[in-house]
């Protein structure tokens, strides 16, 4: 900014002065400001009509669907042994049920016996299985229990290959290979832990133990989800603390004597329930059931001074410790029969895991059985998500592993159910692995058996009501464009409603701003030839005979069912004679369908919602054409063409504005100069006089 100092000769206020002059030389330029904002608001008000019809031609979209039309009505002679349902299209007709000898079940098994070894004190399935262990009937040692850390991790593939590392900490590896599970996508993949002979199969994964790394025969996409459960055999944790330390929590289920911790390179280990240093001295003790250790005062001492010898500046600065250990872990394994193939779920359950968390893990899994404990029996159930038999030959439902076979007893145990649907329709004797089943767009469900000779009949029919309330939401969607359309075209126009200069938002508040620019927006599009063309052209549109050999000759024109428009001639409206539209489509679905939806190369022989849709879109393209998208520049449209010329020249003008406002101040620069000399020569004057 250029910083004057003006009117000390003349003592006139020339800032105000050279104000006010380019005040009024600059009226041209607020109006090309106002002619932009006018612009501006007219775009953006084609943009929202765009938008209005883009969204009115999805409509018709879906409006031409057969399943718009052929609306179905389906009835049962007994819906307490058959109920039924149709989609749009399902095919008009009868169906004859009968025989049926069985429904189809879901193979279940529950467990031999009972499961606690008190029956008055029967087990806490939320409790940690490691610290109940003993109150199971078959003895804690049953579990088969195994040492290492049960881990659980994803990789998210970054680079397609066939070759990724799950990230060992330092010090570990994997341990109970035969129980690893991995999957990609969802997919499992058998581990095996050297390359066949013939090669890695398609769905095998090569393991390496010691190092993590995890070999495919194919490449792995880019964002491939590798999911893998494992044991280490070890767990190690790197943990901050200060002296202030009294207790750490490490995970519970904790095998006695595999802790170990490390401070500064000083060792410190697991004597019993005690932690101590390599000369025997405890500094802590050690809870393993609930993996917590508790430090004595020895230990905050020697935490101190490592922490000290850091040279940390903080009041109680911190010091990095690593613990490792280990804790106690059992696995099992499900095998179920499936409507998409034989399912394998391996799972490695943590001793501080409960039987919750087991069910859960088992319900979650893709084993597709439900797991539930009845703690009034205390019996163990395992049933199949899935109704049907999936296996001739053999059980739906196989167990492995001490915990489900021995803990909970289900070696031995006779499945039962997983069995199909029997029954005969329309003659055909067949079966169904779920009661629940579709035929020809109709779904059946069976509810019970049926008694011998007793037949039930279902009968799918159209749903005339149905097609009538939708012919009736379109007219009301119809109606609701136009009547937006036709409020645009006849909105008052304010002409003395300018948008407001910087100087007018001034003088005004701001709810007189808001309710002065709501009327300088109004009539924006008032009686614009877009708009009005559409309106023209779709009233032509619905007038209009369709010419198709399929269509009832009575039945070509809307009005001919009894869809005519409004009394005012101006108007594109629709309304509807509802007793001759239920006669129409009671008459001839067909024809009703195919005068909205039909399809034709000629205008004449399309149904009305192509029609309607190619109206549509030609006035969108007009509408592009006139005031772009969000995503134009402005040279690619009509109104971006003006705004930019209007830039341009509102560009120059303040470029003549700026030079004038320099040339005024030049001219009172220079008027001040000639005062001051005159005034200096004045007192020059006055002084040759003065004795």
């Amino acid at each position: 900014m250029v910083m004057r100092v003006t009117g000390l000769a003349s003592g006139m206020n020339i800032d105000e002065i050279v104000e006010n002059m380019m005040k009024a030389e600059s009226i041209p330029l607020n109006r090309m400001k106002q002619d932009k904002q006018i612009l501006e608001w007219q775009r953006d008000s084609y943009r929202e009509m765009n938008t209005l019809l883009l969204n009115f031609r999805t409509e018709l979209t879906n409006m031409s669907l057969s399943s718009f039309y052929q609306t179905r009505n389906t009835g049962s002679s007994n819906e307490d042994k058959v109920t039924s349902t149709a989609t749009s299209g399902a095919g008009q007709g009868s169906y004859s049920i009968s025989n049926v000898t069985q429904l189809a079940t879901a193979a279940s098994k529950v467990n031999n016996g009972t499961i606690s070894a008190n029956s008055t004190e029967k087990i806490d399935p939320t409790k940690a299985l490691y610290s109940i262990k003993d109150s199971f009937a078959a003895g804690g040692t049953s579990f088969d229990w195994k040492e290492g850390s049960v881990k659980s991790t994803t990789i998210s593939v970054t680079q397609a290959g066939k070759e990724q590392t799950i990230g060992l900490a330092s010090g570990t590896s994997i341990v109970d290979v035969e129980n690893m599970a991995v999957k990609v996508n969802g997919t499992s993949y058998e581990v095996v832990t050297s390359e066949p002979a013939g090669g890695l199969a398609d769905n095998q994964v090569l393991v390496d133990a010691s190092t993590g790394k995890l070999t495919f025969k194919n490449d792995l996409a880019i964002n491939s989800s590798i999911k893998v459960d494992y044991v280490a055999n070890q767990n190690i944790q790197t943990k901050s603390i200060n002296e202030d330390i009294t207790e750490l929590s490490i995970g519970g289920a904790l095998v006695e004597g595999s802790v170990n911790l490390t401070m500064n390179g000083q060792q410190y280990s697991a004597n019993g329930s005690n932690l101590v240093d390599s000369s025997g001295t405890a500094v802590g003790t050690i809870d393993y059931a609930s993996g917590k250790i508790t430090f004595n005062d020895t230990f905050r001492n020697l935490v101190k001074d490592a922490a000290a010898a850091s040279g940390s500046s903080d009041e109680k600065p911190k010091v990095d410790i690593q613990i490792a250990s280990k804790e106690n872990y059992f696995s099992f394994g499900l095998t179920t029969q499936t409507s998409t193939g034989q399912v394998d779920e391996k799972f490695l359950i943590s001793g501080s895991a409960s039987l919750n968390t087991v069910m859960s893990k088992v319900n979650n899994s893709d084993a597709g059985v439900t797991m539930f404990y009845d703690s009034y029996s205390d019996k163990v159930t395992i049933s199949r998500k899935e109704t049907g038999n999936f296996n001739e030959t053999g059980e739906e439902i196989t167990t492995s592993g001490n915990f489900l076979n021995n803990v909970l007893g289900f070696s031995g145990v006779t499945e039962q159910g997983g069995q199909n649907a029997t029954f005969t329709i329309n003659g055909l004797e067949t079966e169904r692995t779920s009661n629940t089943f579709t035929m020809n767009g109709v779904t059946l469900t069976l509810k019970s058996t049926t008694a011998p000779g007793e037949n039930i009949t279902v009968n799918v029919s159209g749903d005339n009501d149905k097609l009538f309330e939708n012919i009736k939401s379109f007219v009301d969607k119809y109606n609701e464009i136009v009547e937006k359309l036709q409020g645009k075209l006849s909105e008052e126009k304010y002409s003395d409603y300018l948008p407001l200069t910087d100087d007018d938002r001034e003088k005004l508040t701001d709810k007189q701003q808001e309710q002065w620019e709501e009327k300088a927006k109004s009539g924006l599009l008032k009686n614009d030839s877009i708009l009005s063309g559409f309106i023209n052209s779709v009233r032509a549109a619905v007038y209009s005979p369709v010419s198709q050999d399929g269509i009832d000759p009575a039945m070509r024109t809307l009005s001919s069912i009894g869809i005519t428009t409004t009394a005012d001639y101006k108007s594109a409206k629709l309304t509807i004679d509802e007793n001759k539209l239920k006669a129409a489509i009671e008459k001839d679905p067909e024809s009703i369908e195919a005068l909205f939806s039909g399809t034709g190369s000629t205008d004449s022989s399309k149904g009305i919602m192509l029609r309607l849709s190619d109206r549509v879109t030609q006035t969108m393209d007009q509408l592009k054409n006139r005031a772009g998208s969000t995503l134009s520049t402005n040279s690619n449209f009509a109104i971006g063409r003006e705004l930019d010329t209007l830039d341009d020249r509102m560009e120059t003008f303040q470029e003549r504005l700026t030079m004038l406002e320099t040339r005024y101040y030049a001219q009172f620069t220079a008027m001040e100069k000639a005062i001051q000399q005159a005034n200096s020569q004045s007192t020059y004057i006055s002084s040759l006089f003065t004795y």
